[in-house]
C-alpha cells in the first residue's frame, strides 16, 4: 500500500516565480491496483511521481509504504521499491549497449552492485520469451543496439526491463518483511527468523542425507537444486517489497499507432505481474479506457477521485467538462 499524507510541494518558495506544485495533497493507492493520473500542465502530476520516487522532498507531509514512512529515504535505496518509465523514449535504455545487456542489467537491479555480469542459457531463453509475447521482433534482435529501435520498440523493451529486478536475498527479505509489514513488526521480525531457521535447518538435513545416497554427480546437482528452490520458496512467501510502476507520459512521444500498441502491452504486463501502477497523461480517452481508478489534478490538488462503475460510464465529454468547471471556479476566486 503507498499513500501520500498531506504532501506539499513549492518552487521558488518567496520569490516572485513561486510556484505551488503540490498542495496539500492526500491519497492512498492499494496492493495491485492501476490508476490513471490526468491533469493540465504544471498540475502537479510529474511533481507526484518525483516526491515518490525521492528524486525530490516535499516540504511538508510524508510519504508511506506499508504505512511506514520513506519520505527521508534517498533515491538510491528506493529504488528497489519504484520503477519508472519516461516520456523520451531514450530515457529508459542505454543505447549504446545491446538489447540483451540491458535486460541483465535490470534483471540485477536492486541486487549486488558489482560490475561484473553473466547471462547464462537459461537466462537467454528467459529473455526471448518475453520478448516473443511483444511481437515486435526484438527476440531476433539480442545483440542489436537499443539506439536503432524504434521508439516503440524502445520503449517496450524500456517497460519490460521496469518489471525485472534482482531478486532480494533471504537476509532482505528478513529486514523489508519486519520493516514493512503492517501490525506488529517486532512479532513478524521473530515469525520470519523462526521460519528461516527452521527452513535453513531442514534444508541442511535433507543435503546431509543426500550425500548417503548412491547417485551420479548429474541427480545430486538436480536434487540439490530441488531442495534449495524448496527451501527458498519458503522465505520467497515474505517479500512484501513488489515493485511499484510509475508510468510518465511514457506514450506521448509515440505516434497513434504505436501508442496504442505500448498501452495495450502496458495493460498487459500490469495485469500479469499484478503491478501497483499509476499512469500520467495527457490523453482523457486513455485516462479512462486503462485501469481501475482515475486521479485528476488541478493546480497543486486532486479535484476529483473516481473508481469503480463511475469511471467505466466516463465519457471524454464529462472530464473536459470537469476541467471547465475547475479553471471557472479558479477565476471566481
Amino acid at each position: 500500500m503507498l499513500s501520500f499524507k498531506n504532501v506539499t510541494k513549492v518552487f521558488y518558495k518567496g520569490t516572485a516565480d513561486e510556484k505551488v506544485a503540490l498542495n496539500n495533497v492526500s491519497f492512498t493507492i492499494n496492493d495491485g491496483e492501476f490508476v490513471t493520473i490526468i491533469g493540465g500542465n504544471g498540475s502537479g502530476k510529474s511533481t507526484t511521481l518525483n516526491v515518490l520516487t525521492g528524486n525530490m522532498n516535499p516540504d511538508k507531509g510524508a510519504v508511506l509504504l506499508n504505512d511506514v514512512d520513506i519520505t527521508n529515504m534517498p533515491e538510491n535505496k528506493r529504488a528497489k521499491y519504484f520503477a519508472r518509465v519516461f516520456q523520451d523514449t531514450n530515457k529508459g535504455t542505454a543505447g549504446s549497449m545491446q538489447v540483451i545487456e540491458n535486460m541483465a542489467i535490470a534483471s540485477r537491479k536492486g541486487g549486488h552492485n558489482g560490475l561484473g555480469w553473466y547471462i547464462n542459457k537459461e537466462q537467454k531463453q528467459k529473455y526471448i520469451e518475453m520478448l516473443k509475447s511483444f511481437n515486435l521482433g526484438l527476440e531476433t534482435r539480442l545483440t542489436t543496439k537499443t539506439s536503432v529501435l524504434s521508439g516503440g520498440q524502445r520503449q517496450a523493451l524500456t517497460l519490460l526491463m521496469a518489471t525485472l529486478r534482482a531478486e532480494p536475498s533471504h537476509k532482505q527479505i528478513i529486514k523489508d518483511y519486519s520493516t514493512f509489514y503492517m501490525g506488529d513488526k517486532e512479532k513478524a521480525k521473530q515469525e520470519v527468523t523462526k521460519v528461516y531457521d527452521e527452513a535453513k535447518q531442514a534444508y541442511k538435513e535433507a543435503l546431509k542425507e543426500l550425500s548417503k545416497e548412491k547417485l551420479s554427480c548429474k541427480e545430486k546437482r538436480t536434487k540439490k537444486r530441488a531442495l534449495y528452490d524448496e527451501f527458498d520458496a519458503k522465505i520467497r512467501k515474505y517479500d512484501l517489497t513488489k515493485q511499484i510502476l510509475l508510468l510518465d507520459e511514457h506514450t506521448a512521444a509515440l505516434d497513434p499507432k504505436t501508442a496504442k500498441k505500448v498501452l495495450a502491452l502496458t495493460e498487459k504486463i500490469v495485469r500479469e505481474n499484478k503491478l501497483t501502477t499509476l499512469m500520467v497523461t495527457h490523453n482523457m480517452r486513455d485516462a479512462i479506457t486503462y485501469g481501475d481508478r482515475l486521479i485528476m489534478f488541478y493546480e497543486g490538488k486532486i479535484i476529483h477521485d473516481i473508481s469503480g462503475k463511475e469511471k467505466q460510464q466516463l465519457t471524454v465529454e464529462q472530464l473536459l467538462n470537469m476541467f471547465d468547471e475547475a479553471e471557472a471556479q479558479s477565476i471566481n476566486k
